[in-house]
Parts: C-alpha cells; sequence; structure tokens
C-alpha cells in the first residue's frame, strides 16, 4: 500500500535584498489545511513584522461587506499584542489553527480551531498565541475599525529596521499613531490618561517631522512582494 505525505510549505518568509527567503523567519503551512484555504482567500497581500513574529492578510475589506464589517487573517508565532480595548466595535476572534487563547478582562478562554470568541467593545482583552509553533485565527471588527492600516505601518516600519528589539517605533512616530487610535483602540499601560496627554503633546511635532500615521508605500502590494514571501498553495 502506497502512503503519501504532504509536504509542508513555507510561507511568510522575510525575503533578503536579493529577493532569497531567509531561513527560519517564515512558518510552515500545510497546503492540504484550513489555513491554507484561507491563505488562498486572502485579499490582499500577506505582510508581516520579523521582530514580533506576526502576519496579517486582509479577507473581506469594508468596501465588500458594505462597511458592515472588516475580517483579516492573523498568524502569530509570538506573544501577541499588550492588553487593549477598542473604543466602537466588537472583535471576534475565530481560531484556525494553533493554541490561541483570548485573555478577556484578565481571564483566559481558549480559542480551538473552528471555535470563537466576541469581545465587547471597550473590553480589556489580549490574544496569547500559545504553543510551540504557531497560531492562526480569523479577527473580524464590526463595524470596521482603523486598526489594520496602522498594523500595516507598525510592520512595514519593522522591515525598514525602524523599531526597536520589542517592536515599538520611534516616540514621534508613536505618538502619531496613537493620537490617530483615540477613538479606535486604546491601550491599557502605560495609562491611556498618560498617552493621550504625551499623544496631544508630541504627535503635532511628529507631523511637523514627518511621521505619518500611514504611508502609500506600505498600502500597495509591491513593498509586500520586495519583503515578504507570498503564500503558493
Amino acid at each position: 500500500m502506497l502512503f503519501l505525505h504532504m509536504v509542508a510549505t513555507p510561507v511568510g518568509r522575510t525575503l533578503d535584498e536579493n529577493g532569497d527567503p531567509i531561513p527560519g523567519s517564515g512558518l510552515e503551512v500545510d497546503p492540504d489545511g484550513d489555513l491554507a484555504e484561507k491563505l488562498r482567500e486572502r485579499t490582499g497581500p500577506l505582510v508581516s513584522n520579523p521582530v514580533t513574529r506576526e502576519w496579517v492578510a486582509e479577507l473581506e475589506p469594508p468596501e465588500d461587506t458594505g462597511g458592515e464589517y472588516h475580517s483579516a487573517l492573523y498568524l502569530s508565532a509570538g506573544e501577541g499584542p499588550p492588553e487593549h480595548y477598542h473604543v466602537g466595535y466588537e472583535e471576534t476572534f475565530e481560531g484556525i489553527s494553533g493554541e490561541l487563547t483570548v485573555v478577556v478582562e484578565g481571564t483566559p478562554h481558549r480559542v480551538s480551531a473552528g471555535d470563537s470568541r466576541t469581545v465587547p467593545a471597550g473590553t480589556v482583552h489580549k490574544p496569547r498565541y500559545d504553543g510551540d509553533r504557531f497560531a492562526a485565527a480569523i479577527g473580524t471588527v464590526k463595524p470596521p475599525g482603523k486598526a489594520l492600516p496602522l498594523i500595516r505601518t507598525l510592520f512595514g516600519l519593522a522591515h525598514e529596521g525602524n523599531v526597536s528589539d520589542s517592536g515599538q517605533p520611534t516616540v514621534l512616530q508613536g505618538m502619531v499613531l496613537t493620537d490617530e487610535l483615540a477613538d479606535d483602540t486604546v491601550f491599557v499601560s502605560p495609562p491611556p490618561a498618560v498617552t493621550r496627554l504625551l499623544a496631544t503633546v508630541l504627535a503635532p511635532v511628529g507631523r511637523r517631522f514627518g511621521y505619518r500615521t500611514t504611508y502609500a508605500k506600505y498600502e500597495g502590494p509591491e513593498f509586500w512582494e520586495r519583503h515578504v514571501e507570498q503564500p503558493s498553495l
């Protein structure tokens, strides 16, 4: 009897200056699995943060849902984002693969493949990626928010070496982003009252120095095709 073993396909590796994938910088995906199917359904490029080891691919942009919601595929082999809450929209996490835990107001909730967890607006939460490989989930925000374009900004800055070892942007760039997110996504540490005050003072300075919340070069596929191995599944 012949047994066929499907070899996992590498995706999302960081590309060097010659366009060659850097070993160990991506993910191994089963081409017949649910994650591969979702990657094939993406409506934009796979973007990545090589510092925090996170990947994002847009699935349903707001213009395709009549502005009702916005969904994207999130993959992480790192710690995930810090605790935060969203001001005007709920967020639903649907597990695709790996070990995903959504910590809501300090209480952990396991989200396995096929399960989901909805976090209401204004509720402090943090997706935590457990296990020794990576986790994949669909994140859906309803109504759409501002976070995804700013994620592309942070990821693009990381590829160009403009973030710290922990993935944080420079102070002025960070204040510009914080100011833009004030009515969308609020991180709970440092205390929001402190960051709002700092952003009020420093964001205008950052803008005068040319810092922006989004940059055209990160919005199109060309930048990501030069820096991130796109899935071929």
